[in-house]
């Protein structure tokens, strides 16, 4: 019994740190990763073990070299760009959900209703189907302007209900597909840092 305690007080304060490493300040840090992390950061930051060299995916088919930390880990994984200095140049994160989050709460698996009902007035985002699709375009102003002014978020249906309605590469308003009921959601998210 007296180990047991011990054991669930020890993992307290690791409990509590994930938790706080999680968030992403939008051209700042993304938990403990900043614009100046070299990959050795990352490995005092994660563990060696859980870092993994591959090709990040850029769209049209093409790739970069990059480093995925936690690439088992499809809640707490990351994908790095490393800048010709070897240094942190954007992270992205893709999939249906994520421990990693904005101030606002706004994660992988957001819906088109909650970002409409933050950002407080229409928004406007790139249509489906295409290597672009389902990026966000304009914010219009709204609350979320500023908060995401360094975090791209790209939407994507979440069921394969028929949207044809809301395919290719024009802009449709939030407003106006939230009309239509069709369930979509946040897919990937994209961090960039002030350099």
């Amino acid at each position: 019994m007296f180990f047991r305690l011990l054991f669930l007080l020890l993992l307290l304060p690791l409990s509590a740190t994930a938790k706080e490493n999680t968030l992403i300040i939008g051209g700042k840090s993304c938990g403990p990763i900043t614009a100046k992390c070299k990959r050795a950061d990352l490995v005092r930051f994660f563990g060696k073990s859980n870092l993994k060299e591959a090709p990040i995916p850029i769209g049209e088919g093409e790739t970069v070299p990059g480093t995925v930390v936690f690439p088992k880990d499809s809640k707490r994984r990351l994908e790095i760009i490393w800048t010709r200095s070897k240094q942190v140049g954007e992270i992205r994160l893709s999939g249906s959900s994520s421990l990693w989050h904005t101030q606002e709460g706004i994660s992988l698996g957001t819906t088109l209703q909650e970002l409409h009902r933050q950002n407080g007035v229409a928004f406007q985002f790139s249509g489906f189907g295409w290597d672009y699709g389902g990026t966000v375009l304009d914010w219009k102003g709204g609350k979320l302007a500023q908060a995401l002014q360094y975090v791209q978020l790209t939407l994507d249906p979440t069921s394969d209900q028929p949207m044809e309605d809301v395919l290719g590469d024009g802009g449709f308003l939030s407003d106006e597909v939230l009309k239509k009921g069709y369930p979509i959601a946040v897919r990937q998210m994209r961090l960039e840092f002030l350099r």
